[in-house]
């Protein structure tokens, strides 16, 4: 497939001097040539300079989406509205706490706690102080020895069976204990009562019932894993991470530039993924996943290459 003429067409009105093909193959972060600049960081140096009202966007969005997700979520009697609110929820995460992990939105020390108050109204405070240092040990040793993502735990249980290894990325909170780096991260005790504090106001607000909350959790991890099986696996080597569509992702589908660059904000790496050619599907992963034995965790096949 190639570059969508159209798309480039606009985009050259905006930043002039784009190598359409070049861009939409991901040949700008692959194989940069002298003096290029990758579309993304073009996107962002324009962003910066309205980057106050990046921000009061990004926090309407944010506030606006736990109204819908608590307020009005409960009140809906769809039986899959706790599930689309996962999807709300896994989105606004995204938006703000995986961003302030990478210090994209106000800088740290802010954004520690920013993540924080985020993780806290999102109802999963647990989350407040093992999210930040486990995702960016994972981008420091991406499908490597030490990748937060791929344990041997979870290399074994994939080896067994597809089937029960699936079920375990499907069980909530559990899934996550092999993930922790264990003495890698003295948590904050101030940002974690931050974190369940405002956890505590959220629930005083809206009072969401238990059981949608439950629910919420539920569909929030199935999105996630979907998302987890579409980023880095593959059956060969060749690639740090997947270019994909994803519903309410703010960006995040452009895995292998945010992995390139991860201080590059989730607005223009949401910009960039429409120049970009898609080489991942979320929605063919879960078949993937239980149906193909080439189908693996990068980890599992960089090892391979390398005995390690």
């Amino acid at each position: 497939m190639t570059a969508p003429r159209w798309r480039f067409a606009i985009l050259a009105r905006l930043l002039p001097g784009v190598d359409a093909e070049r861009v939409w193959t991901l040949r700008d972060l692959s194989e940069p040539l002298p003096g290029e600049v990758l579309l993304e960081r073009r996107i962002a140096s324009v962003l910066a300079r309205v980057w106050p009202l990046v921000v009061a966007g990004v926090m309407l969005v944010f506030v606006a989406g736990l109204v819908l997700v608590w307020g009005v979520g409960p009140r809906l009697r769809h039986p899959a509205a706790p599930f689309v609110a996962g999807l709300v929820v896994h989105g606004l995460f995204i938006l703000v706490a995986h961003e302030a992990a990478h210090g994209n939105l106000l800088g740290r020390p802010a954004d520690d706690w920013l993540g924080a108050i985020a993780s806290g109204a999102l109802l999963v405070p647990f989350v407040a102080e093992t999210f930040a240092p486990v995702h960016l040990l994972h981008h420091r040793r991406t499908n490597l020895p030490g990748d937060t993502n791929w344990s041997r735990f979870r290399e074994r249980l994939y080896r067994r069976s597809r089937l029960l290894y699936a079920c375990y990325e499907l069980i909530p909170l559990v899934n996550g204990f092999d993930r922790l780096a264990s003495g890698q991260h003295r948590p904050d005790r101030r940002r974690i009562a931050v974190a369940w504090t405002t956890a505590l106001v959220v629930v005083a607000l809206f009072g969401p019932p238990f059981g949608y909350w439950l629910r919420v959790l539920i569909g929030l991890n199935a999105v996630t894993t979907v998302r987890f099986w579409t980023e880095h696996f593959d059956v060969a080597i060749g690639r740090a991470a997947h270019t994909y569509r994803f519903p309410f992702s703010f960006g995040i589908g452009n895995h292998a530039v945010h992995h390139e660059v991860p201080g590059l904000c989730a607005a223009a790496l949401a910009i960039g993924l429409w120049f970009r050619r898609k080489d991942g599907s979320a929605a063919a992963a879960p078949f993937r996943i239980l149906l193909s034995r080439q189908y693996r965790h990068l980890r599992a096949l960089h090892a391979e290459l390398d005995g390690t």
